[in-house]
């Protein structure tokens, strides 16, 4: 279930956690850490608001030097705080700086799933590839035809030769964001040879989805919040041994599956996020028409009929969705899917089906499905996620946990007619800001329930030193157990909606397996 918020009051929590917030803009990252009783390390920095959506942020500096004095501790801004939050992407050499008891918010080597071209290229690799099992097959349909023309212009001619004809492309900066530099047309090879060669290099060529699920005659997409907290299988760091590379192999004899570090979660709440004008199969007449096909916010908000439903019903009265405006919530989009009428899409033949054999609504056949695509997207990465990891020394030593690194994700998400779900593009660093009280009430949510997950795994400030991590770590009450937050796990090893069934799981391996052999 999602827990509600409703400016609750701050927390005395039995830990003292410092967030060091000092390089990132986001302001609801501060207001999660205090609503949790944690405390937040600004540096320097002279933006931050004496309060944020009516929670005060003023008082930091003086209830942190209160809550170190009172442990008994020297505390230092630069080391101390156990979670570091920054809006940019981290390189290997950065985590291997950290030590045991940090946790800091990107793991190197990302960009392998964030990076458009470089995803799509690798996805594409495998889709192409003639062995594939039918059920591998089936859900790579998941991610459309996608080509770099810098390197696979041949394989693109070839593609729109292959078509009927009636295809649409949809062309986008590799690097690009809040919808710049998007272009939809019939006739993408016309638009790469107006290109200059930089542009051409920066490019990513898609299949465009013509027939999306609408709402109120208008295209909209998903931004799902999606955690990543390990990548590696840990053990507990070793009291009083200190593991080098040469004898870390010998450290522990546990036998492991690739698979088994991953622990993969997707939050329930989210963001729909509407297009301002009502949507039409794509034509020369109307591609060029941005708030039509693009759902990107930054592209809808300028328009005139924009608006944005302010629901306070959390805080007494009615039942808390948004059912109106340009940014509804999930509960909105359950209720609309699950009264979707019969004859309004085609059911997928045992797409329902769980490992228990249960079948579930409609919208938690939606749910299953977009948490396969999900899995698949973090899988064809993994690889190369556990190799900058492992090379980092950031699972073995004191800091054999393998916890040192989670990272917060915005998977962008369209829904076909069908209700299956078509990945758009993974963001390493979603937006936080938050310009509106729905923003902030569902951003402030998935924040919070990040601090939780990782609550468990992170000491409090007076058992940072190797050795008293080591002993806490290894011990019952090192760790509170996973606590009831708004994310489900849908890892390879997840019991949750029924568990991953084994033809399932046959194919999250060897989409692994395919994965980890690209170049």
């Amino acid at each position: 279930m999602i827990n509600e918020l409703c400016h609750p009051s701050i927390r005395t929590p039995s830990k003292c956690i410092v967030v060091a917030c000092a390089n990132t803009r986001y302001h609801v990252v501060r207001t999660a850490a205090v609503q949790l009783g944690w405390h937040v390390e600004d540096g320097d920095r002279e933006d931050v608001p004496p309060s944020f959506h009516g929670i005060s942020l003023g008082e930091q500096p003086n209830s942190l030097s209160c809550a170190v004095a009172s442990r008994g501790i020297k505390y230092d801004a630069a080391i101390s705080p156990q979670i570091l939050w920054l809006d940019k992407s981290v390189v290997g050499s950065r985590v291997a700086t950290l030590s045991c008891f940090h946790r800091i918010n990107h793991f190197a080597g990302m960009h392998v799933i964030a990076r458009k071209a470089v995803l799509f290229r690798r996805l594409m690799r495998i889709r192409r590839q003639p062995d594939l099992a039918a059920p591998l097959s089936h859900a790579l349909a998941s991610f459309p035809w996608s080509f770099t023309p810098s390197t696979e212009l041949l394989l693109l001619e070839r593609f729109i030769s292959d078509c009927d004809g009636g295809d649409i492309f949809i062309l986008k900066p590799n690097k690009g964001c809040q919808g710049k530099g998007i272009v939809v047309t019939p006739e993408p090879l016309r638009v790469l040879s107006r290109m200059t060669p930089d542009e051409m290099n920066d490019c990513l060529v898609q299949q465009y989805v013509t027939r999306p699920l609408c709402i109120d005659r208008k295209k909209f997409d998903l931004r799902i919040y999606v955690l990543i907290t390990s990548v590696v299988e840990g053990k507990p760091p070793r009291r009083g041994l200190h593991c080098t590379s040469a004898t870390a192999n010998k450290c522990d004899k546990k036998t492991t599956t690739p698979l088994d570090g991953l622990k993969l979660f997707v939050h329930y709440d989210g963001l729909v996020r509407i297009c301002t004008e009502d949507y039409a199969f794509p034509s020369e007449a109307n591609c060029r028409h941005e708030n039509m096909h693009l759902t990107n916010y930054a592209v809808n908000k300028t328009a005139g009929n924009f608006a944005i439903e302010e629901v306070d019903a959390d805080c007494g009265g009615g039942d808390g969705v948004t059912r109106e405006g340009n940014k509804r919530d999930f509960k909105f989009l359950e209720e609309y899917i699950n009264a979707l009428p019969s004859d309004s899409y085609t059911e997928t033949e045992g797409v329902c089906s769980t490992a228990d054999g249960s079948v579930g609504s409609r919208w938690s056949t939606v749910l299953r499905r977009i948490d396969r695509c999900i899995l698949l997207t973090v899988l064809s990465g993994l690889e190369v996620l556990q190799r900058e990891f492992v090379g980092a020394g950031a699972s073995r030593g004191s800091r054999s946990d393998a916890q040192n690194c989670f990272e917060l994700l915005g998977f962008d998400v369209l829904l076909t007619e069908d209700l299956e779900p078509v990945l758009m593009e993974v963001n390493h660093s979603p937006s936080l800001f938050c310009e509106s009280k729905f923003d902030f009430r569902t951003k402030q949510r998935v924040v919070m329930d990040v601090f939780r997950t990782l609550e468990p795994y992170v000491p409090s400030i007076e058992n940072c030193r190797a050795d008293s991590y080591a002993i806490l770590q290894g011990s019952s009450s090192g760790r509170s157990g996973d606590c009831a937050t708004g994310f489900r796990q849908i890892s390879p090893t997840r019991v949750e909606g029924g568990g991953w069934t084994e033809e399932e799981m046959e194919m999250f391996r060897d989409m692994h397996t395919r994965a980890a052999k690209l170049r």
